[in-house]
């Protein structure tokens, strides 16, 4: 029981820190993004992220 949802694969346990891409930062970057699998992920913090205004401006169309 207390295995399950565990994998056997070695990566899926490693934990890789991100951070904000932005020269200076050094905030957490809990906002990635790749075109592809092949090219590495770009991380932003929450301040630097540069659709932030866009995801607010759709947030209060919706509301």
């Amino acid at each position: 029981m207390a295995d399950e949802g565990r994998t056997s694969q070695p990566e899926a346990s490693v934990h890789v820190n991100h951070y904000c891409c932005i020269d200076g930062c050094g905030q957490w970057g809990g906002f990635g993004f790749a075109r592809t699998r092949a090219e590495p992920v770009t991380w932003w913090c929450f301040e630097h992220y540069p659709q932030w205004e866009e995801i607010k401006r759709n947030a209060r169309k919706s509301a």
